[in-house]
């Protein structure tokens, strides 16, 4: 027999290569290893085998195998996220995809890449490298019996519940909402969480009156609903200092958008009289208990709409209009270009579209009005008027910055009564972490839905006063503050007819669930866990 038909056992080869930069990425947090596929994929490629041309069919099927596995370890979009996303991708501007892609670029692990394999040709003659891998990849399939006897004992999980719901001493005692969470974070105890967490918030409702006293103070209710717009995002471009935030009266330091997406935000804040629905109950259809301008319509308020785009990009201000009782129609995109955006499309001049609500306000037609804005101008992938250069976030943001405060001046010098709402839709993702690139946003993790929601009291004295609300809240606790400034008649007195302090205590608290249609994050016991499309849960590596 010929000794080219014997097949020899020659260890991984340059396969080598790839496990060990899968232990490297995974132990940094970039994969989560599959070890079972890892093994197979292993005795896969080792295996000997004598014919030439079969060894190059094994190779072929091997890197195909290895590419599907390296993409299902990783924080990259699912394939349910991408098909479901294909719509919106085709009416993306074509420079603003390419862009995203070169995002996906990481040189720093290219380079590890190329020196790994540098050191393994350099190594592969004094040492064995393949005996190396497999004790490795033995190791860590052993992990679960002898790591055990390693471990610090762990700390009660009482501890960190009393921390979420119990002040230091009763004096500070505070009254809190949130679930306990006392179970270990497995699989099927985060998915019983989570259950528990959704049917707790179908029974939660904002207190508002059923009818106003003739004697109320009018007043107007702004609602200002910014795209990309994080307090990750402010701390990178520099802007947490800006002077515009200091003037506001309310800050929500913990406030969850609960989506890091458009549609489903403007959708949760509109239906925000009710507890936080999943994100399939929030496209079920109408609920018009639940829906904020329906209910502010009730009580008098008459509804405006204004945009600085069409609001045609995915359908967004119809489904606004079917799903969330928004009942006025959008007028014509007729102000002047500031941005192009990432579809093509202008965007109008925020301070012109402000200008519009303005004169309304001045003609005194409406004794209360309630005014959604929703304003894109930061989104990802916007380019200046006429030119084909990608706008840099922090300009844009100083500006959108610079625009309310010059709202705030005109509202002061025209005379007139407005809570001014300002909540962010979610954040652009400028920074970017282990688990996502930057200004990916398929997966709402903390950064992205971490918002700096505030409101202002305009009209009424004491206008510098400034009051946090540290717990963990979201859109309920919005609801629940415009309730309480009705119900208080709050601008009917000079300096307010509550302390600031006793109107935002005890707000409804909301604990941080965020969810896509194919990704859930949630905080549990201080750690941060995701589940993308049916997977299982796992920690998130920030």
């Amino acid at each position: 027999m010929s000794r080219a038909g014997i097949a020899k056992w020659n260890g991984l080869g340059l396969w080598n290569v790839f496990f060990i930069g899968e232990f490297l990425l995974a132990g940094f947090g970039y994969l989560h290893l599959n070890l079972a596929q890892n093994c197979l994929l292993a005795a896969f490629v080792i295996f000997p085998i004598g014919n030439r041309y079969l060894r190059w069919i094994r190779t072929l099927i091997a890197v195909v195998a290895a590419a599907a596995l390296v993409y299902s370890e990783s924080w990259l979009p699912g394939i349910e996220s991408i098909k479901g996303n294909l719509h919106n991708l085709q009416a993306m501007e074509g420079g603003y995809l390419l862009d995203s892609a070169l995002n996906f670029l990481n040189f720093q692990m290219i380079g590890l890449g190329i020196l790994l394999i540098i050191a393994y040709y350099g190594l592969k003659d004094y040492l064995r490298i393949s005996t190396f891998t497999l004790g490795y990849l033995f190791l860590l399939i052993c992990a679960p019996i002898w790591q055990p006897w390693f471990e610090k004992p762990a700390e009660p999980v009482t501890q960190v519940v009393a921390q979420n719901n119990t002040g230091a001493s009763a004096k500070e005692e505070k009254k809190s909402d949130l679930l306990p969470q006392t179970a270990k974070p497995t699989n099927a105890n985060l998915d019983s969480w989570l259950f528990e967490f959704h049917n707790k918030e179908k029974q939660r409702r904002a207190q508002f009156p059923d009818k106003l006293g003739k004697d109320d103070t009018p007043f107007d209710i702004l609602l200002i609903n910014i795209c990309s717009l994080s307090n990750d995002d402010l701390a990178f471009a520099g802007l947490t200092d800006h002077p515009v935030l200091k003037q506001f009266n309310v800050v929500f330091d913990n406030f969850n958008s609960a989506t890091s997406y458009s549609g489903p935000a403007a959708l949760r804040l509109l239906k925000s009289v009710c507890g936080q629905p999943s994100h399939e109950d929030l496209y079920e259809g109408r609920n018009p208990e639940c829906e904020l301008m329906n209910r502010l319509g009730h009580l008098g308020y008459n509804q405006h709409v204004f945009m600085d785009h069409s609001g045609k990009y995915d359908n967004f201000y119809q489904s606004l209009r079917h799903l969330a009782g928004l009942s006025p129609q959008l007028g014509p995109m007729s102000y002047p270009k500031r941005y192009d955006s990432f579809d093509e499309e202008p965007i109008g001049d925020a301070r012109a579209v402000f200008k519009e609500w303005e004169k309304i306000l001045a003609s005194n037609k409406d004794k209360r009005s309630a005014t959604f804005f929703n304003l894109i101008a930061l989104h990802d992938g916007n380019r200046f008027a006429n030119k084909r250069r990608l706008a840099p976030f922090k300009p844009r943001a100083k500006a959108m910055l610079d625009d309310l405060g010059t709202l705030i001046k005109d509202i002061q010098a025209s005379g007139k009564k407005v809570m001014l709402v300002v909540v962010p839709e979610h954040g652009a993702a400028e920074r970017g972490d282990k688990v996502q690139v930057a200004h990916l946003r398929d997966i709402p993790s903390p950064l992205i839905t971490h918002v700096p929601a505030m409101v202002k009291f305009i009209g009424i004295g004491d206008g510098d006063e400034q009051v946090q609300v540290k717990e963990p809240t979201s859109y309920l606790a919005i609801s629940s503050l415009i309730g309480r400034v009705l119900e208080s008649n709050y601008f009917g007195e000079e300096h307010g007819s509550v302390p600031l302090a006793d109107l935002v205590k005890d707000l409804p608290q909301t604990e941080a669930v965020s969810e896509n249609a194919n990704a859930k994050v949630i905080h549990y016991q201080n750690k941060d866990y995701v589940k993308m499309d049916k997977g299982e849960w796992r920690e998130y590596s920030k």
